[in-house]
Parts: structure tokens; sequence; C-alpha cells
């Protein structure tokens, strides 16, 4: 009995201690959540002290959420803060992306102050570090590519916001894409077919990400054929589950069955309003994504300012599902 007293005690302890911790990831994620929305509204002293409030709750700040504080701080004129979080990305989290922390225009009044050399020189010192056995040759296509992919990809909003989602300027715009993404199809189905899925150490993240986003881009068939590479991607840890997780997302869709993770949204052009796509088993649909290093649900939908209901969507999942079908009834 006595066995069964304390098992049933530490099962109390423990689920409570669950309890809280799903609360705090909660209040984190809300935290960031209504602060990028004043990020967003352009009141940056607003947001930085949301931030700066969920940063008290978590030891571990994801390092996305790290440096959009120092942008935020940044454009709100505090430089010393900015530096601050700056430096813990560059020290502590070995951030090495160094092309993006010179061109974000976010940062540009960081530039006459004496701290951004030293910033520059020791993310610079990071970028070697991680890039020192990699293949000069391989990288330098790759990066062509993901430029290609994504500089008409970053204009989609600013065109949409000009032109309409439905205007004939867009639907040139989308074949210029599509134009685009055929040909880097090209190039990447030489690279795997020849080679297989690269190293991380011989390409890194960005050349994972290069390889990810044509073959998330690419027609079915691809995706298909390509399935057993990715898969053996991530089981070789080349490939991080998460991209894994959008990428066969995608793909269950493109069968006509439902996603696992729901890493994939539309938008309903009637209320201009993004939705989650058919989800298999919503309710543990977080359990899953943590599996796969995702965040949560409600995390993933803040930057639409979107509140996730399981309840609700469970009711709303049939007529979901049957505007779907219809939608891609007229695709055929």
């Amino acid at each position: 009995m006595k066995r069964t007293l304390v098992t049933t005690v530490v099962l109390i302890i423990f689920s409570t201690m669950i309890g809280v911790a799903q609360n705090t990831n909660l209040e984190y994620a809300n935290l960031i959540r209504d602060g990028w929305k004043l990020c967003l509204e352009k009141d940056f002293a607003g947001s930085a002290k949301l931030y700066e409030k969920a940063f008290k709750l978590n030891n571990e700040v994801p390092l996305n959420d790290r440096y959009n504080a120092s942008c935020i701080y940044a454009l709100s004129g505090n430089n010393n803060m900015a530096f601050h979080h700056l430096f813990i990305t560059a020290n502590d989290l070995k951030w090495d992306d160094y092309n993006h922390l010179i061109n974000d225009s976010d940062l540009k009044v960081l530039h006459s102050d004496k701290r951004w050399e030293e910033l520059k020189s020791i993310v610079m010192q990071n970028k070697e570090e991680t890039e020192a056995h990699f293949d000069k040759d391989l990288v330098a296509v790759l990066d062509t590519i993901y430029f290609d992919d994504q500089s008409t990809r970053n204009q989609i909003r600013s065109m949409e916001e000009k032109y309409g989602r439905n205007s004939k300027e867009m639907d040139d715009f989308w074949k210029t894409i599509l134009k685009q993404d055929s040909i880097n199809l090209i190039k990447v189905s030489k690279i795997l077919d020849e080679r297989g899925w690269p190293s991380k150490s011989l390409i890194g993240k960005r050349g994972t990400s290069t390889l990810f986003l044509v073959i998330q881009h690419a027609n079915q068939e691809a995706q298909e054929k390509y399935l057993p590479l990715i898969e053996k991607s991530v089981a070789d840890n080349n490939l991080p589950k998460r991209q894994y997780a959008m990428f066969y997302d995608r793909l269950l869709l493109r069968r006509g069955e439902r996603q696992i993770y729901g890493t994939q949204l539309a938008i309903n052009n009637e209320l201009k309003t993004p939705y989650v796509l058919p989800l298999e088993d919503p309710t543990n649909v977080d359990m899953r994504r943590a599996q796969m290093g995702l965040n949560t649900m409600q995390e993933n939908l803040n930057r639409w300012n979107l509140i996730w209901d399981v309840e609700t969507y469970i009711k709303e999942l049939p007529t979901i599902e049957a505007k779907e079908k219809e939608l891609n009834e007229k695709k055929m």
C-alpha cells in the first residue's frame, strides 16, 4: 500500500509539474504573440517590455525570439538592450548568419556604434568555424538557388497588397515563381541523384534549407520520389525534424489525406484570414509537434494573431474538408 501511495503521490507531483510547465509555455507564447503584434503596430517600446516579461519565464529563449527582441530594441532607439541580446545570440547561441546581420535594415541604427564591429567579428568567427570543412563549390551553387527561390517569394505580400490576390498581375507573378521553381528543381535533382543528400557538415544549415525548400515547392511527383531520401536525411541528422514535418504535411494534403503536424495553413479569400488545413487528431497535435522540434500550435498561430481552440476546430473540420475537396476538384 505504501508503494502504491508513493507512486500515486509522485504521479500527482509529476502531473502538477507538467501542468505548471504547460501554463508557463502558454504564458510565454501569449506574451511573444502580443509583443510581436505591438511591433507590427510600431509600438516598439511596448513590444520590448512584453518580450522581456516573456524571457523571465524561459531559461532557454529561442534564438529567433532573442534576435527579434534585439531588432525591436534597435527600432525603439535602445541600443544598449539591442546589443545585449545580439551578443547573447553571438556568444552563447553561436549565431553565424553574418550576411543576415549586416543586411538587416532593422539594425542600421547600430552600425555607427563602436560595438557593431565587435559583434560582426564574433558572428564572422562563428561563420568561419561552421564553414571550415564546407564544399565551397557546392555551397556557392546552393546559395544561388536559395536566392532565386526566396527573392521572388519575399515579394508575394507586397505584390498582393499592391495588385490584389486574384489580379492578373499576381497570376503573372506566380508564373514567374513557378518557372524559377522548375529551374531550381532541375539543379537540385541533379545534386540529389548524383550525390544523395549531402551532409550538413559539407553544406551547412543554409545549404540544407535550400534543398528542402526546392523539394517543398516542387510537384507531388518529385516529392514522392525524394521522400525516402528526405527520411534518411532526417535519420542521419542532416535535415531538421521540423522541416521534415512541414514537407510531410504538404505531401499528405496533396494525397488527399489529413496533415499530422498542423504546419500547413491556407487563406480564406472571403474573410482574408488564415485557417489550419485538415488535421488528423487535433487534440494531440502539440505532442506530435514537440517530437519534431516544433513550437505549439498557439505559438505558431501567434504570427497571424489567431487563437488555437481545439474544440472549435474539431467542429469546423468537416466544413474545412468539404471546402478543400471542392477547391481541389476545381483544380482538376
